[in-house]
């Protein structure tokens, strides 16, 4: 099931390729096509494509954009939808409707519920894709071609998530999260359990800056600061503690470019002025949630 999700995804970027062929306005449509074709073949054909060629294939797509391969084209004039009101909202509220749904009936049913929250994000997708038309009274070629302008738009950082999760878990197989504890042993004063809760979150919003995801940064620094530094020694509740230092590298999260999604995506859609506009204004608020994270997770471990 998991397997058609990503070959549905695959098929609608094989289109957007074709269109980008076809797009003369594109000033490098052959570069553009050929990066979301290749993408289009991972999704589709990775779960039987060889590993090493599947890498080769994300450093051609890396080497398309870095070459400056990647260009928004020239896109049809969309007609007037039809104005559904606030049943405009159902579309958006389609998509984690339908991965609750499926991720409760795959637990009930004894299945992974972690499979069936994927798996119904992909079909509330197309679900939400289906309401959107019958709503405005569209076709597919316009949702196809409202797609593409939207994925021209935001252009590569819509794969930056999923490189930056393989990168977490290069990262954790390399033992960076090891080589952050001594590095925090070496300077820390044995028995200091603030400047230890300090360094853990402190390293946790540091390394999610890096790599712009705090899941791709939870296994590094939980594996290697937060369990072997805190846990352990002072018998901490690992749920508390695991899920403080997750949100405290979410407060990173707020401050990078590097998380694409969050702050490049929005700004480009935005068309605003400042690329940098949205961390400018996200920053002092992280830095005070990060503070907070620091507080708690000290006051949890120190009295309770």
């Amino acid at each position: 099931m998991m397997e058609a999700v990503y070959a549905i995804t695959g098929l609608l970027l094989f289109s957007f390729a074709w269109l980008t062929v076809s797009d003369s306005g594109n000033p490098r449509r052959l570069a553009s096509a050929g990066f979301w074709f290749l993408l289009g073949v991972i999704f589709t054909f990775g779960s039987v494509l060889p590993s090493w060629l599947s890498g080769l294939l994300v450093v051609a797509m890396v080497l398309i954009d870095g070459f400056g391969g990647v260009r928004s084209g020239v896109h049809l004039e969309q007609p007037v939808p039809a104005t559904p009101g606030n049943f405009i909202f159902l579309p958006v509220a389609a998509i984690p409707v339908t991965t609750i749904v499926l991720a409760i009936g795959f637990r009930l049913c004894g299945a992974d519920p972690n499979r069936g929250a994927l798996i119904g994000l992909g079909v509330g997708g197309l679900n939400a894709a289906v309401l959107a038309m019958v709503l405005t009274r569209s076709n597919f070629r316009n949702a196809v071609e409202a797609g593409r302008r939207l994925n021209e738009t935001m252009g590569a950082v819509n794969i930056l998530p999923q490189l930056l999760a393989s990168l977490g878990v290069i990262f954790a197989l390399a033992n960076c999260g090891g080589l952050i504890a001594d590095a925090i042993r070496s300077v820390v004063p044995e028995g200091n359990l603030f400047l230890l809760v300090l360094a853990n979150c402190t390293g946790m919003a540091l390394f999610t800056i890096l790599v712009g995801n705090s899941f791709a940064a939870f296994p590094v620094i939980v594996t290697g600061v937060m369990v072997p530094l805190l846990v352990r020694p002072y018998h901490l509740d690992p749920a508390m503690a695991g899920i403080l230092t997750l949100t405290a590298g979410s407060s990173g999260t707020l401050m990078t470019l590097m998380a694409a999604n969050f702050n490049v995506a929005p700004a480009a859609l935005l068309q605003l002025r400042d690329p940098l506009g949205i961390v400018k204004f996200q920053f002092p608020v992280a830095v005070f949630l990060w503070s907070m994270h620091v507080f708690l997770l000290y006051a949890f471990a120190r009295w309770f």
